[in-house]
């Protein structure tokens, strides 16, 4: 394994899932900052190029740590792969991405947003929400980042009650 403790975590985790088909087991010991409940995405590359094969997270931790959070994560971008099945011999091709978000802060509008550094959470009062993180390929302003977030929650600003929130994101390979 190569990269970080978080990258690390995420490709045991992927182990774990594509040869024995179950989720790893939470390590006994952990670092203080893996037991910290916090929120994270996983994305998955594929050698050569880095080629993009899936993404999965959520805003909020849906666990109570955050290694735990990875290794959910990372099996549920290998489970929601839509191309096609990760077997053993992809393994060693794989690369595990881990976007670490901070906690999320309730804004008004994309001048509070600077796209190099702040993610941006939507949600409406009838449970519809979507997530873009910083750094998104196209997206070159804070009202882009704002349009492509309701196009994506498929909310309609004109008839639902809705909320933006940004948030920060350390990124870990």
């Amino acid at each position: 394994m190569t990269g970080g403790k978080y990258a690390r975590l995420s490709e045991a985790a992927a182990r774990q899932y594509v040869l024995h088909q179950r989720m790893l087991p939470l390590p006994a010991s952990l670092a203080p900052d893996l037991k910290r409940q916090q929120a994270c995405y996983i994305t998955v590359y594929e050698d050569p190029g880095q080629r993009f094969r899936s993404i999965y997270g959520t805003p909020l931790p849906t666990s109570s740590c955050l290694a735990q959070e990875i290794i959910n994560n990372t099996t549920q971008a290998l489970a929601r792969e839509s191309h096609r099945v990760v077997r053993q011999a992809d393994l060693n091709d794989l690369h595990f991405e881990v976007a670490i978000l901070g906690p999320l802060e309730r804004i008004g509008g994309p001048e509070h947003l600077d796209i190099r550094r702040y993610g941006v959470y939507v949600r409406s009062d009838r449970g519809k929400s979507s997530v873009v993180l910083p750094h998104r390929v196209g997206v070159e302003t804070a009202e882009e980042q704002f349009a492509t977030v309701l196009r994506e929650s498929g909310i309609n600003p004109r008839h639902e009650a809705h909320t933006f929130y940004r948030f920060t994101v350390a990124y870990h390979t």
